[in-house]
């Protein structure tokens, strides 16, 4: 998950002086990460919260991190340091395909950590390894559930839905949101930096 920033630094740089151009990489990095940092601000504050019912209100700073550029290297990154592949399902959307014969789709039984997890005891695997089995709805609906409850209270609660596949919606724009705010507060903090730079320069 990477958001990039473009810029016309190539056609700035003909067009300047051999003065200038030495300026250009300081300026350039700075700016860069200038927006980098306003991108992650964003969405951590604003972008992940407005697409998720946050638990846990520090996940997403933990989450999402800065790789900073210098001179040498024009390149700021700003990405999931957990590499968690659902966040990247849920900014991009689509079909989902098993890697097996079925998409385990959690039920609301199914109750997760603050930081979004599905807990590992309830896992798939490791509830039909327990108390946990397959079984056909009236509705012929594929599901893994489990027996709760004792005696006349006793029932079958649904954990997981069976699919063959899945269409998730597209709802987390990291892209979008990232990428719109790191393009403005690039233009408007390589002018800043630019300027500060030739004049330390001069000096």
């Amino acid at each position: 998950m990477n958001v990039n920033v473009t810029s016309n630094i190539s056609a700035l740089s003909k067009a300047i002086d051999s003065f200038g151009k030495q300026e250009l990489p300081f300026a350039t990095s700075k700016a860069l990460n200038v927006a980098a940092f306003a991108a992650r601000n964003q969405i951590v504050n604003k972008t992940y919260p407005n697409a998720f019912d946050v638990k846990n209100k520090r996940f997403a700073s933990a989450m999402f991190r800065v790789d900073p550029s210098n001179k040498r290297n024009l390149t700021a990154r700003v990405f999931d340091r957990l590499g968690r592949d659902y966040m990247v399902n849920q900014a991009e959307g689509g079909i989902k395909q098993p890697r097996g014969n079925n998409i385990a789709i959690p039920s609301r039984a199914i109750k997760r950590t603050k930081s979004g997890k599905v807990p590992k005891a309830r896992q798939p695997r490791n509830l039909l390894n327990g108390k946990g089995y397959k079984t056909k709805l009236r509705g012929g609906q594929d599901v893994i559930a489990q027996q709760t409850g004792r005696g006349a209270a006793k029932r079958q609660q649904v954990m997981y839905i069976l699919e063959q596949r899945a269409f998730i919606p597209k709802r987390f724009r990291f892209y979008e949101d990232g990428q719109r705010t790191a393009q403005r507060t690039f233009a408007k903090a390589f002018g800043r930096r630019f300027r500060a730079a030739q004049r330390t320069s001069k000096r």
